[in-house]
């Protein structure tokens, strides 16, 4: 029976043909001049309302207004950086399928499982997403899950397409 274990350090170079070598980032919806526009909104209407508690001799408030605005800053940026590091390569070989996972501090874990008992299992659900996960025996590793529910289902079919790729070089049918 074939499991899904976690490697020690990055899997060795592919020593045959690859069938699939995906990697997957999370998708960040606001570009970075998208992003400048908000903030200057932001600033601009925190100026401007500011600027009416001044008149009204509530001058303190104008700080907070400001902070505010910094407070906003720092959260898109804490967001943009875990996304930077956030990604998920899958790669297929006849030899063995690799699974990395590198998380928003960029720590990396592998796992490794057999492409001849590994199997996509896509579980839809009527009020929610799809779900893809690799199994091999009991274990499941989810797969694919910063992507859109239409994204997740052909990422499914194409790994399904490598792992089938990778059973029949190591095990040819009629041969």
């Amino acid at each position: 029976m074939s499991r899904i274990s976690d490697a020690q350090g990055p899997p060795p170079a592919p020593d045959g043909p690859v069938y699939l070598d995906a990697e997957l980032r999370p998708n960040r919806s606001l570009s970075l001049n998208g992003f400048q526009i908000v903030m200057v909104v932001m600033a601009a209407a925190s100026f401007a309302v500011g600027c009416l508690f001044l008149a009204m001799g509530a001058w303190p408030v104008i700080g907070f207004f400001g902070l505010d605005v910094l407070l906003l800053w720092l959260a898109f940026r804490a967001s943009y950086r875990a996304g930077a590091r956030e990604r998920e390569l899958v790669r297929v070989t006849a030899a063995r399928v690799d699974v990395a996972r590198a998380d928003a501090r960029g720590q990396t874990r592998w796992w490794t499982a057999s492409p001849y008992f590994a199997r996509v299992e896509v579980v839809e659900a009527e009020d929610a997403h799809p779900e893809i996960s690799l199994r091999a025996g009991p274990d499941r590793l989810p797969l694919a899950v910063c992507l859109s529910p239409h994204e997740r289902l052909g990422f499914a079919k194409a790994l399904e397409s490598a792992l089938a790729s990778a059973r029949a070089e190591r095990h040819p049918v009629g041969a």
